[in-house]
């Protein structure tokens, strides 16, 4: 079994709450989140953190668009 990283667990968090790819990646590096709900800013804070780095950055592009299943 491969270890979830922080990043995938924020990112299932905030595709639970319904926001999308596009949401997710044009907010991932705000300095103020326009959501009310607790556990969405969290987890963007949460990414934040786990993509300080461009590379980080590229990693979770990936893992949006090539590595994560479409249900």
């Amino acid at each position: 079994m491969r270890e979830v990283s922080s990043m995938q667990e924020a990112v299932e968090v905030l595709r639970e709450k319904g926001l999308s790819k596009r949401e997710i990646l044009s907010n991932v590096d705000n300095s103020h989140f326009p959501f009310n709900d607790e556990e969405v800013v969290m987890a963007f804070i949460d990414l934040q953190i786990e993509c300080s780095s461009d590379k980080d950055f590229e990693k979770l592009v990936a893992y949006l668009y090539f590595e994560e299943n479409d249900s």
